[in-house]
């Protein structure tokens, strides 16, 4: 026990120690973002399993059009007795079956089998059954004569199927576009949050050296007790701001961790970046765009999925109107039939071969024809099928109209947006320009006793909360334009980083 005890400060300080250096740091980029959401993402994995559900459902309509092989055998044995002497009763009986069948977008099936059954048994009265074999060809077609006459259904329920794969995977890019967007607008905040703790972090400490430098002066006598109670209040002011910045980045990281798992167990710091060179590229990507007059499809994919719907929707009331109709089919079958069953010494000996012979040599042909119908009674599949034609006219409709929306009104806004934004940033910088000379007039006019400590301090206040403001506004138009990249995903722009 005492041993235990002597160990156990090194047992605490070895795995405080490998918890300290399992943590790796990432020097975060958008570049490495890239590489860290190819290693995968449960967001991505979510927008893949999306789209493989619909193609899951495309392989469901398909496979009602697949041929089929079918077949099956049986073994049947008993030991009954006759009630009548002269009827056998026959065992053991060997039954086997094998075909192909078909279903066709016309509104046809087919079916070819083969079958065969061998028997034997021992009759006192007939004698002895050994083997005695019947093998039947047939070949069955059916008509639809009034759902899905000449495929009117199936035609579009495989075109529906097909133009919904075709969307989803369409949605599937997009979405994935959109979240590497999401990685960008969480990078870029990181950064406009680092530039505010780096300027909250400069004025910090100076808040805290003139408070230093109050304080002196206060014990010399020179300085009055509101000047330091100021001080000390603008001190508490910056270090509550800057601990709000913090508490954004913290939160700002979670959100990323949560995007890329693979950052979990490390620590993030920002690699070198430029924010003049990057806000250059802003405005050049939205001078591109604002030279399209018009609504630039050629720079979007949602187009493309919204005539997708379009023709969906049109498929979709063709076989929403069919949906309570009465089914009527009409089928034909011919077949034909071979014996395997000769005489031998008082009872009668066949086989496999010996039917197919006499298939062969006899016409045992025969058909059937037939027409078999089911009609819905009463009016709940009439009100099943109204409630479908408003569910997916309704679904539809409003998903054509969300993305006619959003590309017209995103491409609209955009160039307006961001002027204004632009127009705010310049009023801003002259803003903080002037701040800063009005600041260190203040100052002197502190100096000269001819200004107050709180004057002093507003006008401090005032210039962190202009440059505050600045980054914030650059933010702002980072991500109205990613707003417009998640619509318009092919937009020929170096930022869009296509």
């Amino acid at each position: 026990m005492l041993n235990m005890l002597k160990i156990f400060p090194f047992i605490v300080i070895f795995s405080l120690s490998g918890q300290t250096f399992s943590s790796s740091q990432v020097s975060l980029s958008e570049d490495l973002l890239k590489d860290y959401s190819a290693k995968g993402s449960p967001q991505l994995d979510q927008i893949q399993a999306a789209f493989l559900a619909v193609d899951i459902r495309k392989g469901d309509v398909n496979e009602a059009f697949a041929p089929e092989l079918f077949g099956k055998a049986s073994y049947i044995e008993t030991n009954e007795k006759p009630i009548i002497q002269f009827i056998p009763i026959f065992s053991p009986i060997k039954q086997v079956q094998m075909g192909v069948r078909q279903n066709m977008q016309g509104g046809f099936s087919a079916e070819a089998s083969v079958s065969a059954d061998q028997r034997s048994a021992n009759s006192p009265t007939a004698g002895k059954f050994n083997n005695v074999t019947t093998t039947i060809l047939s070949f069955t077609l059916q008509m639809d004569l009034w759902k899905d006459l000449f495929g009117r259904l199936s035609k579009s329920k495989i075109e529906n199927a097909l133009l919904d794969s075709k969307r989803a995977a369409l949605e599937r890019d997009i979405q994935m576009k959109a979240f590497h967007i999401s990685l960008r607008r969480i990078y870029w905040s990181l950064v406009a949050n680092q530039e505010a703790i780096g300027i909250s972090q400069a004025l910090l400490k100076t808040a805290k050296q003139q408070a230093i430098e109050t304080g002196l002066r206060f014990k010399n006598s020179v300085a009055e007790a509101d000047e330091v109670a100021g001080y000390e209040a603008q001190v508490a002011s910056r270090k509550g701001t800057l601990t709000y910045l913090q508490y954004q980045r913290e939160t700002l990281i979670k959100q990323l961790k949560n995007l890329l798992p693979e950052l979990s167990d490390s620590e993030i710091v920002l690699s070198k970046y430029s924010l003049d060179e990057t806000f250059d590229q802003v405005m050049g990507c939205a001078a591109t765009i604002a030279k399209e007059q018009k609504v630039p499809y050629h720079f979007t994919k949602y187009d493309e999925a919204t005539e997708m719907i379009r023709a969906m929707r049109t498929n979709s009331s063709v076989l929403n109107s069919r949906y309570s109709d009465p089914d009527v089919k009409l089928y034909g079958a011919v077949k034909s039939t071979g014996v395997g069953s000769d005489a031998n010494g008082g009872g009668f000996r066949g086989s496999y071969g010996s039917a197919l012979d006499d298939m062969q040599t006899n016409n045992r042909a025969g058909y059937v024809v037939g027409l078999s119908f089911s009609v819905p009674l009463g009016d709940v599949k009439q009100n099943n099928q109204r409630t479908k034609e408003v569910y997916d006219e309704k679904r539809l409709s409003a998903a054509i109209n969300s993305n006619d929306a959003q590309m017209v009104n995103t491409h609209q806004q955009l160039v307006r947006s961001v002027t204004l934004l632009n127009e705010m940033i310049l009023n801003q910088k002259v803003s903080s320009q002037q701040l800063d000379k009005k600041l260190k007039f203040m100052q002197r006019k502190y100096q000269q006793a001819r200004a107050s400590v709180n004057d002093l301090i507003q006008n401090q206040d005032a210039l962190l909360n202009s440059e505050l403001a600045t980054i914030e506004t650059r933010l702002q138009i980072l991500n109205v334009l990613f707003d417009y990249l998640v619509i318009y995903t092919e937009t020929p722009c170096e930022f869009n980083r296509i």
